[in-house]
């Protein structure tokens, strides 16, 4: 079954949504509101990072609504980068750009407006083993989430001025980090021969979950986002796992770290 981007109005808004939230919770909109910058990851290693070099907590007036993940979506913590003590919330995001995007939607109602995120990829090309550093630039969208906010014939683009905050931040941690696209899709088991193939061919430089929904939101919702991610595992091979190896898992904490040197930047 295929169909066509609807562009009517949602029956259920995040707005709604978050209103009726602040209802039920007896909280105000000023209560639950977020700072401006988000810095989050998909790994545990990443977000115990950004946790303890934010000194990140939950909000003292809503911290008996998130705990667990239960209310608006997963705990959202508030803390200051150690640089320029910007204030930013900090979040552990859920695999898969569903949950992703649901996460999202919610955090640009409580005031986000810029997202900084990183996260780990599968690289399909031979320069980008294990290790390695990529700040995404745009989504090859086989994901099915990014298709409900914009027309498939639209692509999905990391905002350029955060690709190159990332990259510079990333460099002068020594990452070496590259700039390039992401083919985002919703089946990790169906990444077949021939799909690898065809995107590496054409360039592509890695493959992830949740890029496209990332970028669609963010610019849905008149925001931006910016990704970097690790290299976790090679596929232009017979599959090689890497997510046990301190060669990955280093390079994944230092990554954490460039997004917080680049949220910094936008003070």
């Amino acid at each position: 079954m295929t169909w066509n981007y609807d562009p009517s109005e949602p029956h259920l808004t995040p707005e709604r949504f978050f209103e009726h939230y602040c209802q039920r919770e007896g909280l105000t909109p000023e209560q639950a509101r977020l700072p401006e910058v988000l810095v989050a990851t998909f790994q545990g290693a990443a977000a115990q990072r950004l946790i303890e070099r934010t000194n990140a907590g939950d909000p003292h007036d809503i911290n008996h609504t998130v705990r667990g993940g239960h209310g608006i979506g997963n705990r959202m913590l508030v803390g200051r980068t150690p640089g320029e003590e910007t204030p930013v919330a900090v979040t552990r995001l859920p695999v898969g750009a569903p949950a992703t995007a649901l996460i999202l939607e919610t955090a640009f109602c409580r005031g986000v407006r810029t997202v900084l995120v990183c996260g780990s990829a599968g690289s399909l090309l031979d320069t980008l083993p294990l290790g390695s550093v990529v700040v995404v630039s745009r989504a090859e969208r086989e994901d099915g989430t990014s298709h409900h906010y914009l027309p498939g014939d639209q692509t999905t683009e990391a905002d350029p001025g955060l690709v190159t905050a990332l990259h510079q931040a990333a460099t002068r941690r020594a990452l070496a980090p590259s700039i390039g696209r992401t083919w985002t899709t919703d089946a990790p088991f169906r990444e077949t021969a021939g799909a690898i193939a065809r995107h590496r061919s054409n360039g592509v430089a890695v493959v992830d979950m949740e890029a496209s929904a990332l970028f669609a939101v963010a610019r849905v919702r008149g925001g931006r986002a910016g990704l970097i991610v690790t290299i976790s595992d090679e596929l232009f091979l017979p599959w090689n796992p890497g997510f046990h190896l301190p060669i990955y898992r280093d390079a994944l904490v230092q990554t954490a770290d460039a997004v917080l040197d680049a949220a910094d930047e936008l003070t």
